[in-house]
């Protein structure tokens, strides 16, 4: 037997994509579910089940019904160490609770659970079910009721008493007290009695029959009245007929499962409209609360009655907004919740609050754009004037509740963007909507959300962009972007124009919408999410033309200073340490060999003023410690700019510039008013390494960054060979070393290494191989020292060398062939770092204002577009390739239409994305062929297809006959049992 108060657990996803198992399914109105057991259908499996759950996988994307399913059971998984940590957020959704206002929102007494109750009752008590189908089938009439009845026991003639009352058999009523059928007796699961029964039913007859046999009109042996029952069975005549004798409207049940419910509660639940306006006519509160705090209203709201929500809120004397007391929630909480409408409306036109708060401060917005209803959500922003940017307790807004799987949330989506719902709102944990839908790789959301301007630089707590998780789970939606650039990209005519001449519009909001002061994040986030190939764009191309223009002269001013920096360091160390000059002048040159302060001794111009100017030197060393005071400042400033310190470390020239300031600090003559010798070597990698720096700086510059790209490249290249054949160049040391003991060249290994270096340039020396003593020629020393020089020859200056020469044109005919991307990225990158330099924020605002106004594209980020004339000659302002390539792509949307709506905008991206079309003859000529074999192929898959459906229809038809099978069985079953 099934219990109408069991609770049925639905299991599914929810909007998020998580899965639910709190929710309990409400089952409203008369009619009761009932759990059948179908474990004996298992037998009628058929081997083409297998079909059924390869459609039901692939039902949701068509393409994977063409690929193999692996087995499951004859593989093992390979160790190839542990898979990538997945991303590191926590269950942002933990927090959105389900909301049910009471254990249980089903109707505890219908017809169908009254019956089965009797039954079951009847089958404990070993009664005969015969009994019970003759009264309902009106074979046992009142004159052959005692030839029934006869020899029948107690509990039957009871339960028979009762089941004439529910079936509305008032004629046997009598007859059956006569037999001895007891006038309070009542089934045990629910607490019914005769009165009860013909209450619910409507038999007004039996129901005054029992009230003038002394039945009670406000008996409570277990969990209801009659009254109730009235209630529950929509029964206004047999209700009236009840509170006429003196039943009590007011009066509450004693059942767990509904929390002691008035009546009104309870006609409610059943949506008995009829039985509700008479009990709010004789007087029922409809203010009236359960212990958990829900009234009717509250009830009737949460349920979706509409009629009984019109007649509860007729005499305005409810407080529209009370709050439950476990949840705090109101009546337009729990219809938005569940997506009810018409409530919502009725609700609205009595004066409810659309933005009240409950429990965890959500308006009624956040429920019902997580219930994916959208009625609701525009009812509630059109009518309700509900606020779209409410934060709940998580900081989370109605558009972060809207992204879900359900098929109208980007109807959703839009409908509160255009309300004015705040698109980049994150919340505690920093995500934003964008976020939320690429997580939950939701690619429409993703694509509905990009298209309204949803900004893919934003970052999470956790330093996660927006970008970056739409790269990894939902990467197509990234043509979304595309679409976007293309459409800032018109042409049109200038109204002023004598000449009609075109121009060319273009529009950098995109780009600059949410990059105030730091124009490059937007760009720069692309380079680093590996989506450089954005920067062809032609409008990205454009801004940083544009953008280089404006900040090029800080960099420039920069170098400039590095250079000062670089040079006064130089000179310093020639001429206080190379040649001792310093000590010199200061009569302390003993301690010196002679060859060293050679210069300083010399009857030369700069010798003689050195040597005699001594404080020469040490001026030079103020002024360079001023310039490196200056340069301290300046990197100390810049630190401020990277987001942490490994960053910052992660900079190999911020490394090599705080070597060189301390290098000027160490070879100072200051401290003991000389210099010493292990000074030269520091100042001689000090200057080193700012010359190295310097070129590293200049290659930066766009105009020579290929240049040094190429060089690093090859270095790298080489330092690679060159350690992989480290072997083999010691073995030839060492060799050499043996051979010619006496040649100064190979006097030690870490010599010979060297010489063995050079001679790998192609210097080389045949002296080695000469015999200084002809008259006792060590014949097999000097043929093996042949063999040997001639090996070395062979595989180390010919073939070595010409591969490093290869391995080098190599990289540098692929740098050329990226060569145009390449420079983007140093260039996006060079900005990103001027950037951070300038606006970190700690000038003063003067200063501030100062660089906004000399180093933005658009210093109050407003002057966002820009008009050029790509055919006029003598237009500059843009580079002529990147003009030709703007002006392909107007003409391109001009040509198909560029007023797009968003479902169109991403079909049209897409395309763009993945065919790259391109209206030209010679390409058309040679995809014509791919695309015929591709039609074919998609053919046959389409032949495929269909074998399946029909496969399927036929398998759907067999199990129809089996379900039909099964049922007659059931009905069968069930007949005999009764019998």
């Amino acid at each position: 037997m099934v219990s109408a108060s069991d609770n049925h657990t639905s299991f599914g996803m929810d909007n998020y994509g998580y899965e639910n198992s709190n929710g309990n399914s409400k089952r409203l109105g008369r009619s009761v579910s009932v759990n059948a057991d179908v474990t004996s259908f298992q037998r009628y499996r058929t081997p083409t089940s297998s079909t059924i759950s390869r459609w039901r996988k692939t039902r949701d994307d068509p393409e994977n019904i063409f690929e193999e399913e692996l087995p499951s059971d004859d593989f093992e998984y390979m160790e190839c160490g542990p898979s990538p940590p997945a991303d590191h957020t926590p269950n942002i959704y933990e927090s959105f609770e389900e909301f049910s206002t009471s254990a249980d929102l089903t109707v505890q007494i219908c017809h169908d659970t009254i019956k089965t109750n009797l039954l079951e009752h009847l089958k404990l008590s070993s009664g005969r079910h015969q009994l019970l189908d003759d009264i309902e089938n009106k074979k046992i009439q009142p004159d052959n009721l005692k030839d029934h009845f006869q020899g029948a026991s107690k509990a039957e003639i009871n339960i028979a008493f009762l089941w004439s009352a529910f079936m509305k058999r008032h004629d046997l009523l009598d007859g059956l007290i006569k037999l001895g059928g007891q006038l309070h007796y009542f089934e045990p699961s629910q607490g019914l009695s005769a009165i009860h029964l013909a209450s619910f039913s409507g038999c007004t007859q039996g129901t005054n029959y029992l009230i003038s046999k002394g039945s009670d009109v406000n008996a409570l042996f277990k969990c209801y009245s009659p009254l109730h029952c009235a209630a529950f069975g929509d029964s206004p005549d047999t209700a009236m007929i009840l509170l006429n004798n003196g039943a009590k409207v007011q009066m509450r049940t004693n059942s767990p499962h509904n929390c002691h419910e008035s009546v009104l509660h309870c006609a409610v639940r059943a949506n008995a409209i009829a039985c509700v306006k008479l009990f709010t006519q004789e007087g029922a509160d409809v203010a009236q609360v359960e212990p958990s705090g829900i009234s009717p209203i509250h009830l009737s709201a949460d349920l979706g009655h509409p009629h009984c929500l019109r007649i509860l809120l007729e005499p305005k004397t409810f407080n529209i907004n009370s709050r439950s007391k476990d949840k705090e929630q109101t009546p337009l909480h729990l219809a938005a919740e569940s997506g009810y409408a018409e409530c919502i409306e009725i609700l609205l036109d009595h004066g409810a609050d659309a933005n009240i708060r409950n429990q965890r401060a959500q308006s009624p917005l956040h429920l019902a754009a997580r219930a994916q209803a959208y009625d609701c959500v525009e009812l509630l922003l059109r009518k309700g004037n509900a606020n779209p940017k409410t934060g709940d307790c998580d900081k989370r807004t109605p558009l972060h509740c809207a992204v879900g799987k359900a098929a109208r949330s980007y109807d959703i989506i839009e409908c509160l963007i255009n309300y004015g719902a705040d698109i980049n709102a994150k919340d505690q944990y920093g995500y934003s909507p964008l976020h939320i839908a690429a997580l939950n790789e939701l690619s429409q959301c993703v694509e509905v959300l990009l298209f309204h301007g949803a900004d893919v630089t934003a970052k999470s707590k956790f330093g996660m962009t927006a970008l970056g998780i739409i790269t990894r789970k939902t990467p197509a939606s990234l043509a979304m972007v595309t679409q976007k650039l293309d459409s800032a990209i018109t042409l049109h005519h200038h109204p002023e124009s004598s000449n009609r001449e075109v121009e060319l519009r273009l529009d950098f909001r995109g780009i600059l919408q949410y990059c105030h002061p730091r124009e490059i994040s937007f760009l720069n986030t692309f380079v680093d999410e590996g989506q450089k190939e954005i920067l062809l764009h032609p409008l990205c191309s454009a801004f940083l033309y544009l953008k280089w223009e404006k900040i090029r002269k800080y960099y420039i001013a920069r170098m400039l200073f590095c250079f000062i920096f670089v040079l006064s360091l130089s000179l310093y160390v020639l001429t206080a340490l190379a040649h001792n000059c310093y000590n010199h002048g200061k009569n302390m040159n003993d301690t010196q060999p002679q060859n060293v302060i050679e210069l300083c001794e010399k009857k030369s111009m700069m010798g003689h003023m050195l040597r005699n100017n001594p404080f020469v030197i040490e001026m030079q060393w103020f002024v360079l410690v001023g310039i490196t005071c200056c340069e301290i400042l300046r990197k100390v400033y810049g630190i401020a700019g990277y987001p942490s310190v490994k960053q910052y470390l992660s900079h190999p020239e911020n490394i090599i510039e705080w070597t060189v300031i301390a290098s000027v600090f160490v070879i100072s003559f200051i401290y003991t008013g000389r210099t010493y010798t292990w000074q030269n070597h520091v100042g001689a990698f000090a200057v080193l390494f700012g010359w190295t720096n310097l070129m590293l700086m200049i290659g930066q510059l766009p105009i020579f960054g290929s240049y040094v790209a190429m060089y690093t490249r090859v270095q790298g290249e080489f330092a690679k060979l060159l350690l992989a054949y480290s072997c083999l160049l010691i073995g030839f040391t060492i060799s050499f070393c043996v051979m010619f003991p006496d040649s100064s060249t190979f006097a030690n290994p870490f010599i010979g290494l060297i010489t063995v270096l050079v001679m790998m340039t192609g210097e080389l020396s045949l002296d080695l191989l000469v015999d200084d003593d002809p008259e006792d020629p060590p014949f097999l020393l000097e043929i093996s020292a042949q063999v040997t020089y001639i090996l070395f020859l062979l595989f180390v200056t010919v073939i070595l060398m010409n591969l490093l020469v290869g391995i080098a044109v190599h990289d540098i005919q692929g740098l050329q062939k990226t060569a145009g991307l390449s420079k983007l990225v140093r260039q996006t990158k060079l900005i990103s770092y001027m950037e951070l330099a300038l606006f970190n924020g700690y000038l003063p605002q003067y200063l501030l204002n100062l660089l906004h106004w000399t180093a933005l594209v658009s210093p109050k980020a407003y002057r966002v577009v820009l008009n050029v004339k790509p055919l006029n000659p003598r237009e500059k302002r843009l580079p002529k390739d990147i003009l030709k390539a703007a002006h392909e792509i107007a003409k391109q949307r001009k040509n198909y239409g560029h007023t797009i709506s968003s479902q169109v905008g991403m079909t049209y991206s897409k395309k763009l994305m993945n065919n790259n079309l391109d209206v030209n003859s010679e390409i058309l000529d040679c995809t014509l062929p791919l695309l015929h074999s591709k039609i074919e192929k998609s053919t046959e898959q389409i032949e495929h297809l269909n074998k399946e459906v029909r496969q399927l229809k036929t398998v759907i038809e067999t199990n129809q006959k089996l379900l039909e099978q099964l049922m007659s069985t059931l009905l069968h079953n069930s007949k005999n049992s009764k019998c």
